[in-house]
């Protein structure tokens, strides 16, 4: 009995831990309409919030010595599982969902 079984001796493994560092990659861009909000949603929990903006205007002090007032392209930071609408308000970004995207409410 002894003789069939067969000790398998252990195996010593190397394990190095990576560090992976955040990359963005751009999706594409839209320019939402005057007057217009841009809203996030989310259509495995069915829910419509206004997005939130990554980096605010800023103007350097030197453009601000001169009155010179450069425009800084808004980002977004996409989540999962959500879609971006360019709408008037909440009533019509769900129009909008209901229409293109075929989410319901």
């Amino acid at each position: 009995m002894k003789e069939l079984e067969q000790k398998n001796p252990d195996k010593l493994e190397k394990v190095t831990q990576v560090s992976i560092e955040k990359q963005t990659k751009f999706i594409g861009s839209s320019k939402p309409m005057p007057g217009h909000t841009t809203f996030e949603v989310n259509y495995e929990l069915k829910t419509i919030e206004k997005a939130i903006f990554d980096n605010p205007e800023t103007i350097k002090f030197e453009d601000a010595k001169q009155l010179i007032k450069k425009k800084v392209p808004k980002k977004i930071t996409v989540k999962k599982n959500c879609v971006y609408i360019s709408a008037l308000n909440k009533k019509n970004a769900i129009k909008i969902a209901k229409r293109d995207f075929g989410i319901n409410f």
